[in-house]
């Protein structure tokens, strides 16, 4: 199976829904023809080098897919039929791709975002009060300012220092010492 990507100019005065009924019917027909969908990339709408149907503008979709030419050739077929879409072109990325794996990946990729977006989506309980007041507010007498911050430099100079440390001992252990050095 081969690796392609299309890029397709759509009218960019096509509402929404529209749009999204056309990638939806570009995607049903890479599945039709057994192919595998692994990317659709929306640009959105740029200025094009030169009119095309005399406008000016156009929306930008990239599709990147598996499938033979077999699969390439009806997509082409179809984006010649409908008028909406304004140019399109594609190319052969990868002769011999291993499906599995690239399918693997998407899915991975798939968990990584949809963790993240359950991350963003439910806060964590921290002490953000604390954070977000003054230091007026905070302290009540100025004694204990000067205290507190340094014990805070204590403490991250402590870390700081904790892996030179390491990377020095280390490096002394690679060392000979004076009684190997002298058998040698």
């Amino acid at each position: 199976m081969r690796r392609y990507e299309s890029v397709i100019i759509l009218d960019p005065d096509l509402p929404e829904e529209a749009r999204e009924g056309l990638f939806q019917k570009l995607s049903d027909l890479i599945a039709q023809q057994g192919g595998f969908l692994v990317d659709t990339d929306v640009w959105g709408n740029r200025k094009l080098a030169y009119e095309i149907r005399k406008k000016p503008r156009g929306f930008y979709v990239r599709f990147d897919f598996c499938g033979t030419g077999a699969l390439v050739d009806e997509l082409e077929r179809n984006l010649r039929i409908d008028d909406r879409f304004l140019k399109y072109m594609t190319v052969l990325l990868d002769r011999e791709v291993d499906l599995e794996a690239l399918k693997a990946a998407k899915a991975e990729e798939e968990a990584e975002k949809a963790a993240a977006e359950a991350a963003e989506s439910s806060p964590e309980p921290t002490a953000t009060t604390a954070d977000t007041e003054t230091p007026e507010e905070t302290d009540t007498s100025d004694e204990t300012a000067p205290e507190t911050a340094s014990a805070e430099e204590d403490q991250t100079d402590s870390e700081e220092a904790a892996p030179a440390v390491a990377e020095e001992s280390v490096a002394a252990a690679e060392e000979p010492t004076e009684t190997e050095s002298k058998e040698a």
